[in-house]
């Protein structure tokens, strides 16, 4: 069996990315590379001590590398350019999401990729969730109709959870929490509606004041086929993180999450015989990142010369909707959409 060889850039959001290179059959974790390697104690190191990986001194030495995939799991902000090196090394690149902090710095991605030819992946791993995917799949099994109206809401208390060394609160780095949380969401309601033709956006910024950007928003959009949404990214909310969404069709409603054990689902033809209107419960594995499961189907591509669904088209499309967003809230007024890459 062929092993596809796979390197990695940044150990946090990186660790589940090198264990599934390290775990799946066909992939071999080979080098590795973290800025702060020996100082960060949240990094794994026995795993990477123990494992046979070269533990590089230098990001370069992964790019000089004799690999097949370089995985670029570092903070948004570094997104961009160790993309574009990694594809002009003439890597194959997945990239963790949010793809970049704005569309312009996307589209210099989109650039590297056609200039290059290699395949790219955006890791929107909301895809890969069980309780989502299984949505998905009744969704277009048909079994709650035409979809009419969709949530989505990515609740997740930043405050004790800065990122290393505080760079999500960095002013000079302005992290734009409805994209770099959001994303998730975002992406999300794409998956099961469709491109977004036109956002409105509220924010406010009273939860976490000190933070350079707004922590709390809600967006409604419009999508195709007069489905209309509304997502709600708060990034300083005291509660439990949850990605609760509701998918509302002409025959039946679906409520999951990627935290549950369960979806919901309540179907009209069997409610109506039935004579009850409770949701029925459907188990699934709780993997909230499944990641995985996304280099599983990149690899799965890989070997069948294709590009992945979510691409750098894709991973786009979502950082334009919440920059869109973003807009929207700037300027008082509904911004339409623009898919122009």
């Amino acid at each position: 069996m062929n092993k596809y060889k796979i390197g990695v850039l940044g150990l946090r959001m990186g660790d589940a990315w090198a264990k599934a290179a390290h775990d799946l059959p066909n992939t071999g974790l080979t080098i590795v590379y973290d800025k702060y390697f020996k100082e960060n104690e949240r990094i794994n190191h026995d795993f990477y001590l123990n494992n046979g990986c070269v533990i590089a001194a230098t990001e370069k030495e992964v790019y000089d590398a004799d690999l097949d995939v370089i995985i670029v799991a570092t903070p948004d902000h570094i997104h961009t350019e160790q993309s574009i090196k990694a594809l002009k090394a003439g890597k194959h690149v997945v990239c963790e999401k949010p793809l970049a902090p704005t569309v312009a710095e996307c589209k210099s991605i989109i650039a590297a990729v056609r200039e290059t030819g290699k395949f790219f992946m955006t890791g929107q791993v909301c895809r890969y969730a069980p309780g989502f995917m299984l949505a998905k799949h009744l969704i277009d099994q048909g079994r709650i109709g035409d979809i009419v109206y969709v949530e989505s809401e990515y609740a997740h208390d930043y405050s004790k959870n800065p990122g290393y060394m505080g760079w999500r609160n960095d002013p000079a780095i302005k992290r734009e929490g409805f994209i770099g949380g959001g994303c998730h969401a975002l992406d999300l309601v794409r998956w099961l509606a469709g491109d977004p033709t036109e956002v409105f956006c509220y924010m406010n910024h009273k939860y976490l004041p000190s933070w350079p950007a707004a922590d709390t928003g809600v967006a409604v959009a419009k999508f195709p086929n007069d489905v209309i949404g509304r997502i709600f990214v708060s990034i300083g909310v005291k509660r439990p993180y949850t990605m609760r969404t509701v998918i509302n069709g002409t025959k039946g409603t679906i409520i999951c999450d990627n935290t549950s054990d369960f979806i919901q689902i309540s179907e009209e033809s069997v409610y109506s015989a039935a004579q009850s209107t409770k949701f029925a419960q459907i188990p699934v594995l709780v993997s909230s990142h499944n990641v995985e499961a996304e280099l599983k189907e990149f690899i799965s591509c890989l070997s069948q010369n294709q590009q992945c669904p979510t691409d750098v088209i894709q991973g786009t499309k979502t950082v334009a909707f919440g920059e869109a967003a973003i807009k929207s809230a700037q300027t008082g007024i509904p911004v339409k959409m623009d898919y122009n890459f």
